[in-house]
Formats: C-alpha cells, sequence, structure tokens
C-alpha cells in the first residue's frame, strides 16, 4: 500500500550528455529525415530560425528508416499506456540522446510543418525496451481554468499508472498534489495555459515520478526515474518535455533557474 507523505511544493528540475538530432519533414505520414537547412527550427516564442550549428544540436544524416522506427516505438509504448497522437500531428523532431545513464530516443509530434519551441507539442521519452520514461501534451486541448481535487488527481494518477506500470507504481510514496500551470503559443501565437494538479511521488529507489492530469482526469505529463541533485539545488535529469531547457541547451536560450536543469 502506497503512503503519502507531505512536503513543501517543489518542481524537479541537470547533467546533460551531447546527443544528436534528427529533424523529419512533418508533412511525411512515415517521418522521412530531411537535412536541418531544409526544415529549419524556430525559437523559444516562435521567432527567428536556430542556427544548427549551435551547441549540443547535431542534425542525423538523412535516412528514413531510424525515423520510422522511432515514431513507431514511440506510439507503440504510447498506446501500451493508453494514450496517442492525435490525427494531423506528425514527428517533426527524432533526438538521440540520454535520460541519466539510460539512452532514449526523444520524439516530438507538432501540427505544423516544423519545431517551434514554446508552440504546442506532444513528446516522447523512450528506451531501447520501450519504456516510457516522459511524455506530455502541451497544446490548448488541454487548457483548462480549473483542475481536480487533490484526492481525485491522485486516484487518476494511480489507477493510471496501476493499469500501466504496476511494478513501478507499488514503489512509489506520494509527496505532494499541487496545481501545476504551463505556458504554451497556439499556432496563432497566443498564449495559452495548460493546467492541472501534479502528483509527486519518490520511488524506493530514491528517483521521482509525477502525474500531472487535467479536470477530466486524463494524463497530460508522466515523467518517471527523475534524479534530484542535492549539491547543484536543482534537478539533476534532463529535461527533454521542457522547451525553455531544450532552448538553454541548443544555444538560442538562457539557462533557466533551478529548480531547472543544467543544460
Amino acid at each position: 500500500m502506497r503512503s503519502r507523505i507531505l512536503i513543501p511544493a517543489i518542481a524537479l528540475g541537470g547533467v546533460c550528455v551531447l546527443g544528436t538530432s534528427l529533424l523529419v519533414n512533418a508533412g511525411d505520414s512515415d517521418a522521412t529525415p530531411t537535412a536541418a537547412a531544409s526544415t529549419p527550427t524556430t525559437g523559444p516564442a516562435g521567432g527567428a530560425p536556430e542556427n544548427p550549428e549551435e551547441k549540443n544540436v547535431q542534425p542525423v544524416p538523412q535516412g528514413s528508416g531510424e525515423a520510422r522506427s522511432a515514431a513507431r516505438q514511440s506510439q507503440k509504448s504510447l498506446a501500451a499506456a493508453g494514450l496517442s497522437v492525435p490525427n494531423g500531428w506528425r514527428p517533426v523532431q527524432v533526438r538521440e540522446d540520454q535520460h541519466d545513464d539510460r539512452s532514449v530516443t526523444v520524439v516530438r509530434y507538432e501540427r505544423g510543418a516544423q519545431r517551434t519551441l514554446g508552440g504546442e507539442h506532444i513528446t516522447t521519452v523512450v528506451d531501447g525496451e520501450g519504456t516510457l520514461f516522459g511524455y506530455t501534451r502541451m497544446a490548448p486541448d488541454a487548457a483548462a481554468s480549473s483542475v481536480p481535487s487533490d484526492e481525485t488527481a491522485e486516484k487518476a494518477a494511480f489507477d493510471w499508472m496501476e493499469r500501466f506500470v504496476p511494478e513501478h507504481s507499488e514503489g512509489l510514496s506520494v509527496q505532494w498534489v499541487d496545481r501545476h500551470d504551463e505556458e504554451v503559443r497556439d499556432r496563432a501565437g497566443a498564449k495559452r495555459t495548460v493546467s492541472g494538479a501534479k502528483v509527486k511521488s519518490r520511488h524506493d529507489n530514491g528517483l521521482y515520478t509525477w502525474v500531472i492530469v487535467d479536470d477530466k482526469g486524463e494524463v497530460i505529463t508522466y515523467e518517471r526515474d527523475i534524479r534530484w541533485d542535492d549539491s547543484q539545488g536543482r534537478r539533476g535529469t534532463q529535461m527533454w518535455l521542457h522547451d525553455k531547457w531544450i532552448a538553454a541547451r541548443e544555444g538560442s536560450g538562457p539557462q533557466p533557474e533551478s529548480p531547472y536543469a543544467r543544460a
């Protein structure tokens, strides 16, 4: 039986490892990769194109097989979790990198033809065994002014995890439940707030897991096996779901303050 330990609410947000990214044509359902120059990306506020030569941005040479395989694995892992990518969303970037000591593939989906940091996206973080380490749905349809009660959110989060990852959920103790807001720009450039209730838990192994659910009890964000860096007073695990951190890592934005990880 899980226990509940109430501590002051603090977001977890470090250490990054140089990786590779694969930019793909969002209009191609097979996610055929294209060179970075033919698929420009945009900055955190949808501004000027980013420079593919910036730090930690290493486009993978063209070759559609890797991109298709990554998208299939991403969607297979989502299906196992009872989640999905809606029609009209396509992969705009595939990145091979790290989740601490685990090799993972990060797939970012958008409805447009290019990646737009700060804009709508669905992102997954999956390892080679199909383990889903991260998922987020930053989209206007997830925006709501109200959030569920603590009890409702906790029940929704654990009902979902007990179906999806029962062995993992058994080792979790709830730390706190609190409202969580994220800002995202829609395709017209308008700011929208995606709100939910964040259920943060600590695993017996010392790592953290959380689920953010919306007012209907549906999962907005899920992250597991997140390490806190006590020496830095900030998150230690990479933040592939968070555009501010990605912008800092790629050199197109400033380093976010703690509790964000070091980029």
